[in-house]
């Protein structure tokens, strides 16, 4: 916003320094005022696209640590096994702090909406997704108005609490073809996969078969799309599942992995 208006502001102060110090007439002037207004906003979508990247690499740093510590612990875990739960009480407990640095690091683009009207859409966003991982589920919904739906996860937490609040069939369906039915090769697995299980839900079988034989398409040939594709097209239903597509599913939070038991290694004596 700021943007355009001291680019307008720019280009009016060399149209009239061209008029009233200069010889050149009204259109040389023009022209200078338009170069001039652009040069200002290409320089602020430099700079701005700087204090972003800076920004960001401080989102990728608190991840890489906070995906650092879980490695380590589950490794520590592996070679002493312990109480499962505990364990994953643990994982989850180490999991949510880095998710609340991340949302206090969000703040940091704040000054920077006044210059770029999207940014705060695409901050949203962002702040959306971890609010929904640390299942603050009523604060992710009040952003979803206020959030941008580009990207292939945040379309799918979108459609997954569209369903797990109710709505109406026909709005998720909406949704499905104006953001989701979009994304082609593996950015279209998880949402014609995700959208496929609600229409089973929905015990709209012929529909999940269409989206997803679609899908076989879009995505080359999908391993768990393909699959899921002949269960229900072989009547199988009862065996349609999303488990093969592994963290990405279940962080939707619809299912629960099934938990394997970590075995303890038989002490051996000499």
């Amino acid at each position: 916003m700021l943007t355009l208006l001291f680019g307008l502001l720019t280009g009016c102060a060399v149209y009239f320094a061209m008029i009233k110090f200069t010889e050149m007439g009204q259109a040389p002037s023009i022209a200078a005022a338009v170069i001039a207004m652009f040069a200002f906003q290409l320089l602020v979508m430099l700079l701005l696209r700087k204090i972003s990247a800076r920004i960001n690499a401080k989102l990728q740093a608190i991840m890489q640590e906070t995906s650092a510590k879980l490695q380590s612990m589950q490794a520590q875990f592996m070679r002493r096994p312990t109480n499962q739960k505990a364990m994953m009480q643990l994982l989850e407990r180490e999991q949510n702090a880095g998710l609340r640095r991340l949302i206090e690091a969000l703040d940091l683009y704040k000054p920077l909406y006044l210059w770029n009207m999207l940014m705060k859409k695409q901050v949203n966003t962002m702040r959306m997704i971890f609010l929904f991982q640390l299942k603050k589920f009523d604060e992710a919904d009040a952003l979803m108005n206020k959030c941008v739906f580009f990207d292939a996860q945040s379309v799918c937490v979108k459609m997954a609490r569209m369903y797990k609040r109710n709505e109406p069939a026909e709005a998720i369906d909406k949704f499905f073809r104006r953001k989701g039915a979009k994304f082609k090769g593996e950015d279209a697995v998880l949402p014609r996969s995700l959208y496929a299980w609600i229409l089973v839900k929905q015990e709209r079988i012929d529909d999940a078969v269409k989206v997803l034989a679609d899908g076989k398409t879009k995505t080359g040939g999908n391993e768990v799309i393909v699959r899921n594709w002949d269960l229900l097209v072989n009547k199988k239903v009862k065996h349609f599942s999303n488990s093969g597509l592994g963290e990405a599913w279940y962080a939707l939070m619809l299912e629960e992995p099934k938990i394997q038991k970590i075995r303890q290694q038989p002490v051996r004596y000499r």
